[in-house]
């Protein structure tokens, strides 16, 4: 019998991209395509999803018109790109896929590093005195993420505070007061327990 976890695996992923080229309105040489990040592919996606006629996807410095497949920029609406969208499984390895003969650059500085204490010592200090259920906590966190997004302008703040509420296939231990997905507690340096 195959697990929930397993299907979802297996279950096609849409990636979405950019032609990078210097001059996106060439033909002639090979085309260059840059992915979009996973927030913003996944905030494109669900407008492609959409049953509306006029399908947009806003982002940071882009709309997103999905009608005819362009990426439009909101500071020069003339400088617009073709997107595409691609089907790929969950588990192939996209490094590889990307770039065969590049190593995935490595990240500058991880979660575990001081700055994941410092978030901890932080969060015990401001829980002090405060009777909050995890479920305040993630509550408060969600609109802080939205209310700074709006201030900066970054309109993928709304789908990134999801993250904290969206459960994951790997938060089958935690606990039934676990309120947060797996991916926002390991950010917090402190696995269900905040």
């Amino acid at each position: 019998m195959v697990s929930q976890a397993t299907k979802g695996a297996d279950q096609p992923r849409a990636q979405w991209y950019w032609k990078s080229n210097s001059d996106p309105c060439s033909t002639n040489g090979n085309e260059e395509w840059t992915k979009y990040s996973d927030i913003e592919s996944s905030i494109i996606e669900e407008a492609f999803n959409q049953t509306d006629k006029t399908k947009l996807a806003e982002l940071d410095n882009y709309s997103i018109n999905l009608n005819d497949f362009i990426q439009i920029s909101k500071s020069h609406p003339n400088k617009q790109r073709q997107i595409k969208r691609v089907l790929t499984s969950r588990n192939e390895s996209q490094g590889l896929k990307e770039e065969r003969f590049f190593l995935t650059p490595e990240l500058s500085k991880t979660f575990t590093d001081d700055w994941g204490k410092e978030a901890y010592i932080f969060l015990s200090q401001w829980k002090k005195g405060k009777e909050l259920s995890n479920a305040e906590i993630v509550e408060q966190a969600v609109n802080g993420i939205i209310i700074e997004g709006k201030k900066l302008g970054q309109h993928s703040a709304p789908s990134l505070s999801q993250l904290l509420v969206t459960p994951s296939a790997s938060d089958e231990h935690c606990s039934d007061g676990c309120e947060m997905s797996s991916g926002a507690m390991e950010h917090l340096g402190d696995r269900c327990t905040v």
